[in-house]
Parts: C-alpha cells; structure tokens; sequence
C-alpha cells in the first residue's frame, strides 16, 4: 500500500513526536499512526532533534572515513571513468543483527570480501576499533582483506562497487570467505536493485548489503539505527543518514505500528547535522522489509526501501536502508 500525503495535512498537524526528547508512549504512538503524516512536521529541529541522550543509548555504530589507497590505483580510477561500467553504492554489515546487547561470546570475523569481477573502494569503515578490527594492505582491486571482530553489534564497510560487464549474463556477486577455512557465503548483488540482500550464518549472526546504482545527479545515500518494538504491534525508530559514500549527512527518527484498520504503516522525518528538515517518510512494513516514500514541503521528492530486525529495547533492534531522489531525473 503507499500512504499518501495531502500536502494541507504536511503542515497543519501539530506533532506529537519528532520535538520529544524521549520515546513517545504508546497511547501517543496510536493517535500518531492514526495521522495521515504520523504526527510529523516540516520544521526545522535542533540538531540530533535535541535527543543526544536518546542516541548515546541506542549507541548506534560509528563510522569513519577510510583514505583507500586502490581509489588511486591506474586501473580503478580507468575502470571508474568508463561510461559503460555500472557503479554501485554498497553498504555491507556484518554480525549480530538485530543486536543482542546480552550478548557475552565475541565472534571473529577476519577474511576477505571478493567481488567476481571489476573492483571496489572503501570509503569508510563502520564499528571498526583499533584494537581488533583493521584493513589489510590491498593488493588487488576486486578484493578486500580485512580483521573484525563483532560481540553485541556489527561492523562494516561502505564501500564503492564498479561492474565493468554490467550486460554480462552472470551477475555481479561479492564473497566472503572467512581466514580460518570456514564456509564462505556469497551475495548476489543482482538483487540490490529489490532491497536489502542478506544471509542468515545463525546464532543471530548474518552478513547483509544494501545499495543502489551511484548517480551524482541525484541526492542519496543510506539509513541505519535502531528499531524498537514496544508490542507486537508498535515501535520507534532511530537512526543516521548517511551519504552515498556513507558519510554522516544527517539523523532520523520515526514510528511503526498497525492501525486499527490493519494497516501497517512507518512514519517518520529526516534532518540535515544542523537539524534542517530534509523529509517526511510514510509507506508500510511487513515481513522485516518496509517501503516508503520520502517527501518534501514540495511533495513528493523520492524513495526509502529498508530492512527491519525488531528488538525489546532500544539497544537492541536494528535496520538499514537506502534512500534516493527521484525527482532529479527520469
């Protein structure tokens, strides 16, 4: 189902969310989804929605930026400037998800990412600690080395993806192989075009990526945080908006839940680092994936596709997503 928006209603319903400093309850999530815009607005807010303490607990994963030497490598920086290669923007994760902030036995997971053709860069490095996480030097363009460890969360990489042969009648695939001999687990990146690709290793441990084609015409990027279940029924949310290359643009918050006419619809609104309103989301959720549109105060501007892991606190449950303009071309 996709939720429409009347744009009198964007601005005429007073929020009852997005200016609090703590998670609504219940009573106020259920008058809130019964809205057409979930009780969000297209204000301005203070940076972070004034809700550091919020986010310091949901502690969602850092990232940094990482200057990879294969960005200057002759053969990439050709590969990168040929029309006909296809580049993809790519976030992969790796370890608990949802989190399990119980958790007491680390898992390693040092090995290696290969792509079966063409080559890749990372751009930033996510949940990475010095003292047991790390990139190894590179020594070949369609492969990334890496030490990782996880316990109650994920690390990852945002990373740049070219495909030379994106007409080739085998897809395009990336492959981890762990260092100690282990089964090695393969990604159809194919299938990023319909969403969040993942692979469930057990133990609540999976390996999943999220992206979408690299188009500098257009504005976009990624979302990952916390996803909070109150009941079966409702939660929150909470994250980070990043760019394509993964770099901090900005913060969302939002809420879920079924309505009484069973529905089950996501709301929610983003802003830039200084708390400049970006959009509104509205569409649906079922079966750990949602779908949404992102809006404007000129209306519809673009696309949000996410996957969900639902958690019982605010630590512990999890998403990703990517979103994208669509108003900026056909």
């Amino acid at each position: 189902m996709r939720i429409k928006f009347p744009l009198a209603l964007l601005v005429a319903i007073p929020a009852c969310v997005d200016s609090s400093t703590s998670e609504p309850k219940d009573d106020d999530l259920v008058v809130a989804l019964a809205q057409d815009n979930g009780g969000f607005t297209t204000d301005d807010e203070a940076a972070q929605f004034a809700a550091d303490d919020l986010y310091a607990d949901a502690a969602i994963e850092a990232d940094r930026a990482y200057s990879d030497p294969m960005a200057l490598d002759p053969s990439v920086v050709e590969m990168n400037g040929r029309p006909e290669v296809a580049a993809h923007n790519v976030l992969v994760m790796w370890g608990r998800i949802p989190a399990d902030p119980d958790a007491t036995t680390p898992r390693r997971w040092d090995g290696e990412l290969r792509l079966s053709r063409g080559g890749m860069i990372v751009r930033r490095t996510i949940a990475f600690e010095d003292r047991t996480d790390r990139v190894l030097p590179r020594t070949t363009r369609d492969a990334v080395s890496f030490e990782s460890a996880t316990l109650p969360r994920t690390d990852g990489f945002a990373l740049t993806v070219l495909d030379p042969t994106p007409a080739a009648s085998t897809a395009l695939s990336l492959t981890y192989t762990p260092a100690d001999g282990g089964a090695a687990h393969t990604l159809d990146l194919s299938q990023l075009e319909a969403g969040a690709v993942i692979v469930d290793l057990g133990d609540g441990n999976k390996l999943i990526a999220i992206g979408r084609p690299r188009n500098d015409a257009c504005d976009h990027g990624f979302m990952r945080g916390r996803w909070h279940q109150l009941n079966a029924n409702l939660g929150t949310f909470l994250g980070v908006v990043g760019n394509g290359d993964g770099e901090l643009a900005g913060h969302v918050r939002g809420i879920y839940g079924e309505r009484r006419s069973g529905d089950q619809v996501v709301f929610g609104k983003f802003i830039d680092r200084e708390g400049r309103f970006r959009g509104l989301i509205g569409g649906t959720y079922e079966g750990g994936r949602f779908d949404a549109r992102w809006l404007t105060r000129a209306g519809d501007h673009g696309v949000i596709h996410g996957a969900y892991f639902p958690g019982a606190s605010l630590r512990a449950g999890g998403f990703v997503a990517r979103w994208a303009e669509t108003t900026c071309a056909p």
